[in-house]
């Protein structure tokens, strides 16, 4: 299990639910802007397209919570080993 699902497990049920909300907001806007790139319209797309690349874009940005976590964690370990902690 990663630590992201790890992280998710302990948080209460409303943080779990704000964070999938907002993953979804943000691969919805970048599956847009994808359409608009490749000059499509969301009309092009059934609706199973449209849920499948939804779903990759939300796997996507949970990928790069998971490396903004552990950048974090390894700047702070950083800190910590500088300032002789």
């Amino acid at each position: 299990m990663s630590k992201l699902t790890d992280l998710l497990n302990k948080a209460p049920q409303s943080v779990k639910d704000k964070y999938k909300m907002k993953i979804r907001e943000k691969a919805i806007e970048k599956v847009k802007e994808n359409i608009v790139k490749h000059n499509k319209t969301i009309d092009d797309y059934s609706d199973e397209e449209m849920s499948e690349m939804i779903a990759a874009e939300e796997g996507n940005l949970n990928e790069d919570v998971k490396k903004t976590i552990l950048t974090t964690l390894l700047i702070a370990a950083g800190i910590e080993i500088v300032a002789g902690g």
